[in-house]
């Protein structure tokens, strides 16, 4: 499972106040919790509605921050494509993640060619598109079939796509939950890596930790590769641990013995 750390976004009021305020020992400790509980990309959020230029200068101080920290691989979380481009130009390696492209057809016009510089980057793709996110399934599997074949087209790897068929809330409709599942089976028919915003399963509702960890678990066994979640909740680390355990990803079940032996959970 590619863990990817949640918790430096700019919608998230602490650390909207540490973006407002600089306070890079907040943020850098936000970061270090992070990759300590396993995370492989760290995504950066810096969106906290001060226009684009703004957001521009915020990006590449958190980029700064999490270099300061360590080597680890960002993702870079933006709705503008021109704050994408800027933000990458800080990026030390190939190894990085854009987050994200849709099926809009003005958004891919302007986001191709900023991949088109980055060929190597791992692509995050939402399957929705100028109507919003399709409450059909098999709409879903369809944007997503169509985005691979764009990203394809432009020289990006299929292993660096990851398809990403967006959990909604339960509380809203009870079949949110069966919807995912099912793109997400179908979309794993095109070898293409895939991902979620977990923890939007659960809005809406008390004890949403319980509820994270039991659709991770379902997530995993229909073969999801990643995950935008927060690391440091034991509960999510369990459900990742264990799952991957009992659906053969674990051979001889070495890494819950160690975790087990970490006290990891």
């Amino acid at each position: 499972m590619i863990i990817i750390g949640e918790r430096i976004n700019g919608t998230r009021r602490d650390i909207r106040e540490a973006i407002e305020k600089k306070n890079k020992d907040f943020i850098k400790k936000e970061i270090k919790k992070q990759i300590d509980f396993g995370s492989d990309y760290i995504d950066l959020n810096a969106g906290i509605g001060r226009g684009k230029e703004r957001e521009k200068e915020d990006i590449k101080w958190l980029i700064e921050c999490l270099y300061e920290v360590g080597n680890i691989s960002p993702s870079i979380d933006s709705s503008d494509p021109e704050v994408i481009d800027f933000a990458l130009s800080f990026v030390k390696s190939q190894d990085v993640m854009i987050n994200s492209i849709n099926g809009e057809k003005e958004k891919i016009e302007k986001i191709l060619p900023v991949i088109k510089k980055y060929p190597e980057s791992k692509i995050i793709c939402l399957t929705m598109n100028e109507k919003g996110i399709p409450s059909d399934y098999k709409k879903r599997v369809e944007i997503g079939e169509k985005l691979i074949d764009i990203l394809t087209g432009v020289g990006v790897k299929k292993e660096n796509i990851f398809v990403d068929c967006l959990i909604e809330p339960v509380s809203v409709n009870y079949e949110n939950g069966i919807i995912f599942l099912k793109a997400l089976k179908e979309v794993k028919k095109f070898n293409v890596k895939t991902t979620c915003g977990l923890s939007n399963i659960s809005f809406g509702l008390p004890e949403r930790k319980i509820v994270n960890k039991y659709f991770l678990a379902l997530c995993i066994y229909e073969g999801l590769d990643s995950a935008i979640i927060d690391p440091t909740v034991p509960d999510i680390r369990e459900a990742i641990y264990v799952s991957e355990m009992l659906t053969g990803k674990d051979e001889f079940c070495i890494n819950y013995i160690k975790r087990i032996k970490e006290k990891y959970f």
